[in-house]
């Protein structure tokens, strides 16, 4: 029979590292309870109280051995700790591998079932608990051996067969959070196998030596670890993924929307433009104009969502070519809005004006900057213009586009780059120009600063990170 003395170097080894798991219990539990609070989902309150009991179980496990010490009562006391350890044990298995196997096939368990589970765990936790009836006075062989051993053996194989299961559903993604997960819960699968192995073999063999030192308790704690920040990956990473394929969802669905309502508008421009010759009076002439307007303005719009879809989708493509080759380019998308032809263009093209980047999206760039130059010129100056400008800095280039318009109020400036912000109720425009600007920057490694001043003009500067290209 096993004796209390030679468990007790035992115990003295791993109590720090039973307070460090525990407490490193606690804060996942937190954390994930946290995760919870904010996606509502099953499997992070699950894998919270799997943690919580983790600790608990730790705690109670202590406590069993120490009241072995104080007797007459010694017994009921080790009873009772050892029922509470069991069921804190089994729970902790259970909802941590509950939680993994919502995560994974989406699916609850039914009432019924979870009820039949929370029996189980009772009925074993019982059972084991009545074991100190049997048991010969200073040995611990049914207190303290046997239940960790039964823990550490339900705990290993449950462990090892969600690391298998994990390891086949997640045999076709590259997550590193999924990949993390399985193979620590084998490892942890395998140390608690050893466990119940040494524990049952100690039972077996009254001269069995049980070698302890702090590297099991290390290995425990970076097993557990390795758990707990698996856990948390792959639930950002699922985030993720969720969020990707809602912003996927809502670029089509945005798309496809624009492109087909664009149809009915382009028939009714038509109409329009027909009924501007049929009707003869003034007042007709005057609503029907208003109703042009009107209508072009929602053309705009369905033109900008297009365009920013559109953007989203395209791929990267770095190819080297004129500043000049893109500005005429601009011009000829420009050319005939309204007021363009009042405005001059200042820039003078040099052989040195060579780049590398992509240039449909810095196109989209220029176009939109040039656009909004002319849209808000200011029509009172005798000379408008729009001056580009081309600088080479180190590795970097800097285009800048100057305007003597209407300008941008200050307190506006920091927000022409948010998606639908118009500075002005006056705006025609759709506020997604300068948004799709700072999107397609963001695609090429670029930047773009803002100096403006309300009457004078503006001046946008494009940093393009790397774009530079020596030039024999």
């Amino acid at each position: 029979m096993i004796q209390q003395e030679a468990f007790q170097e035992y115990l003295q080894k791993i109590f720090y590292s039973f307070l460090g798991q525990s407490i490193w219990g606690l804060v996942l539990a937190l954390v994930l309870w946290y995760f919870y609070s904010l996606y509502k989902k099953k499997h992070l309150k699950l894998w919270a109280l799997s943690w919580l009991a983790f600790s608990l179980y730790l705690l109670l496990a202590r406590g069993t051995f120490y009241f072995t010490d104080y007797p007459p009562y010694s017994n009921i006391w080790q009873s009772l700790f050892t029922f509470s350890f069991m069921i804190a044990g089994l729970a902790h298995v259970f909802w941590l591998l509950y939680g993994t196997y919502h995560l994974i096939e989406r699916k609850i368990f039914t009432a019924k079932k979870e009820y039949l589970f929370y029996l189980a765990i009772i009925v074993i936790s019982l059972l084991t608990a009545l074991l100190f009836l049997i048991e010969v006075e200073g040995a611990i062989t049914y207190t303290i051996m046997l239940p960790f051993g039964i823990k550490s053996l339900i705990v290993g194989l449950a462990f090892t067969f969600a690391g298998v299961v994990t390891m086949r559903m997640g045999s076709r993604s590259s997550a590193v959070g999924k990949n993390l997960l399985w193979i620590s819960f084998i490892l942890y699968g395998f140390q608690n196998l050893h466990y119940s192995l040494a524990c049952f073999r100690m039972m077996a063999d009254p001269q069995s030596v049980l070698n302890v030192d702090y590297t099991f308790g290390v290995i425990d704690f970076l097993l557990l670890s390795l758990i707990g920040i698996g856990m948390v990956i792959w639930l950002l990473e699922d985030e993720r993924a969720t969020l990707e394929k809602t912003n996927r969802e809502l670029d089509s669905f945005l798309y496809s929307t624009s492109h087909d309502l664009r149809a009915p508008v382009a028939s009714l421009l038509g109409l329009i433009n027909i009924a501007k010759h049929d009707v003869k009076e003034e007042s007709g002439r005057n609503y029907i104009q208003m109703m042009e307007d009107r209508v072009k303005k929602l053309d705009n719009i369905f033109s900008d969502i297009l365009n920013y879809s559109r953007n989203i989708k395209t791929e990267i493509n770095p190819t080297v070519f004129r500043l000049g080759q893109i500005i005429d380019d601009v011009i000829a998308d420009v050319k005939f809005n309204q007021g363009a032809d009042s405005i001059r263009l200042d820039y003078d093209e040099e052989i040195t004006h060579i780049l590398r980047t992509d240039y449909y999206q810095l196109k989209v760039v220029l176009a939109n900057l040039v656009s909004n130059a002319v849209k808000y010129h200011d029509s009172e100056k005798p000379d408008q213009y729009i001056a580009i400008r081309f600088e080479k800095i180190d590795r970097n280039i800097q285009i800048s586009v100057k305007d003597n318009g209407k300008g941008i109020a200050r307190e506006s400036q920091r927000k022409v780059f948010d998606m639908f912000y118009r500075a002005t109720s006056e705006a025609d425009g759709s506020g997604l120009g300068l948004f799709i600007v700072k999107q397609a920057l963001a695609k090429i490694n670029a930047d773009i600063l803002l100096k403006s001043e309300p009457g004078i003009g503006s001046t946008f500067k494009v940093i393009l990170i790397g774009a530079a290209v020596r030039v024999d």
